[in-house]
């Protein structure tokens, strides 16, 4: 959110009272143009698949994190493994691709243990890390199936499907990755046995990596509807979350949020010993003025109140919110009695001029009670007074500011 001053605030709403209101786009809107538009390709605008991407590493980094665990065990009796089978102690290693076998295990074990339990598991991305790990294990678990069919040595060269369809676990990666790393298996396993095996040891070889092909597609079908239904759910929930916390028709915060966010705020502002202020503000004979000009004017005039609002609450602790019907309340922190005054002031105006329903017609006017909270004092408390504030600007004529 930009920062902006109160003395830029100010020259904002007074240096053009008739400008117009700025739109009111939202994370809402995005959730639902996304949702109106489709997301068949599973992909998103840019800044809302961000959002998904952070939200899905969040969501299934305990699921990838058990994953990475049973992976790092299985590989590990497998390292041991080999040197068993191979009996490495009496028999010596002999020839490059068992020397390959025997580090590509042992190796690619000690990379994967650095990144998932070291703290550079904080730093990498989950998805990134998943596709680093993962990569390494397909490529050293297909070429070494090879190895040993190359040597005459059996080896379950079924297993290699499970590495193809493991790729669509829950490991923080899109459909669009998995598809990816799911196929680094097939690759390593076709080139390994270009290079390493013969007519005889080879029958049957390209039989298996068709296999494995054929694995990457059914694999995929179901990663791809999981995906669909997850972007599904993700965007309802934004949506959720956004109509419990704003309100619908000015898409300011409501009162849950505004609550919230002002006692955190007046809690900082006391420790950090700042100035605070909070302005409760009514829109002035509202049932009039609707009587007069319909729901639809009277809709357009709470909108326009909380279009010159949110132009004063830019700032990151600043929050203009709708309490209900024609009352609003707006946190100004950081701000003193002094500097709000011009800034409140032009509130009153702007608000007046872009109300009217027709050119010929008045706007309508605003009343104002703005106070700063006292040492002690807790949300309510302050709430009360600028209450009574603004009551004492209603009972002395509306359309002004009362201080306390």
């Amino acid at each position: 959110m930009p920062s902006a001053t109160l003395g830029d605030n100010t020259s904002l709403l007074a240096s053009n009272p008739n400008s117009p209101a700025p739109a009111r786009a939202t994370s809402e809107d995005a959730y639902e143009r996304q949702f109106a538009k489709g997301f068949a390709t599973l992909r998103f605008e840019p800044e809302l698949e961000a959002q998904y991407r952070l939200a899905l590493a969040e969501e299934q980094r305990p699921a990838a994190m058990v994953c990475a665990a049973a992976t790092l065990l299985v590989w590990a009796l497998f390292a041991g493994y080999d040197f068993v089978r191979l009996d490495v102690l009496r028999n010596g290693i002999h020839s490059w691709d068992l020397w390959f076998l025997l580090i590509g295990r042992s190796g690619t074990l000690a990379i994967a243990m650095i990144l998932i339990v070291t703290p550079l598991r904080r730093w990498l991305p989950l998805s990134r890390l998943a596709v680093i790990v993962y990569c390494m294990v397909a490529i050293v678990a297909s070429t070494n199936a090879i190895i040993y069919k190359s040597h005459g040595i059996a080896s379950a060269d079924a297993a290699l499907v499970v590495v193809v369809m493991g790729a669509f676990l829950p490991l923080g990666m899109v459909v669009s990755h998995a598809l990816i790393v799911s196929l680094t298996p097939v690759v390593a396993a076709a080139i390994a046995g270009i290079l390493l095996l013969n007519d005889i040891t080879g029958r049957g070889h390209f039989g298996l990596v068709f296999v494995l092909a054929m694995a990457v597609p059914v694999g995929g079908i179901g990663g791809y509807m999981r995906e669909l239904a997850h972007r599904r759910q993700f965007l309802l929930t934004g949506m959720l979350a956004r109509q419990a916390q704003f309100d619908p028709l000015t898409d300011l915060a409501n009162r849950r949020l505004f609550q919230r966010h002002a006692t955190a705020a007046l809690a900082h502002a006391a420790r950090t010993d700042e100035p605070v202020l909070l302005a409760m503000i009514d829109i002035d004979h509202f049932k009039m003025f609707n009587d007069k000009h319909g729901h639809a004017a009277g809709d357009e005039a709470l909108c326009a109140v909380a279009d010159a609002m949110r132009n004063l609450a830019r700032r990151p602790m600043d929050m203009a919110t709708r309490l209900g019907g024609e009352e609003f309340a707006l946190l100004l922190y950081g701000t003193n009695m002094e500097r709000a005054r011009p800034v409140l002031e032009a509130l009153r105006q702007r608000v007046l001029e872009t109300t009217r329903p027709r050119p010929q017609d008045k706007g309508v006017t605003i009343s104002i009670g703005v106070t700063e909270p006292l040492p002690g004092e807790d949300l309510m408390a302050v709430y009360r007074r600028a209450d009574e504030l603004l009551y004492a600007s209603k009972t002395n004529g509306r359309d002004r500011i009362t201080e306390g």
